[in-house]
């Protein structure tokens, strides 16, 4: 339950911020289809993942703080017990667009993470970084994405191809 209570707390930081500045500020929606490649022991236990998800956000031309909401699945190998993974990720972060077409991107949140063994969903902290190309409408990006793991040290990681849209 704490964790539930620091997660509504952080978020409803995040719209008083995004309420404050939206009077001065322009708007951001977005959407992609995700196909996720697992990496380190992840590829392991894992073939691939593949997802969807929306963004809004508020800011200026170059600068934009922005919220994201998705839905991951990821197959898993044969041999492995815990079968697919399915991931809801709620993250907030920045869109920084250092030259008109590509932008640079950075989230972190919570993933909330179910396997087919669990009897319930579990949340964990969760962190992306990216870099894109966004023309007018399309975009596509390239991002490392990371959860912390429950049972031992470390995260478990994927690397994100993301393919959508985007108005600014």
């Amino acid at each position: 339950m704490p964790k539930l209570i620091n997660t509504a707390l952080f978020f409803f930081f995040i719209c008083s911020c995004l309420h404050t500045s939206a009077q001065k500020s322009e708007t951001f929606i977005g959407g992609n289809l995700i196909y996720a490649f697992p990496s380190s022991a992840f590829k392991t236990g894992y073939k691939h993942g593949t997802g969807i998800e929306g963004s809004l956000g508020i800011g200026k031309s170059k600068v934009y703080l922005v919220g994201t909401v998705g839905y991951q699945s990821y197959k898993a190998i044969s041999t492995n017990p815990y079968g697919k993974i399915t991931v809801i990720p709620v993250k907030a972060g920045l869109r920084v667009y250092p030259v008109k077409s590509i932008f640079l991107t950075g989230n972190a949140g919570v993933g909330f993470l179910k396997d087919e063994v669990m009897s319930s969903r579990e949340s964990r902290f969760m962190y992306d970084a990216g870099i894109g190309f966004h023309f007018f409408l399309p975009q596509i990006s390239v991002h490392y994405e990371a959860w912390k793991k429950q049972s031992s040290p470390g995260y478990t990681t994927a690397v994100l191809l993301k393919m959508g849209f985007a108005l600014k």
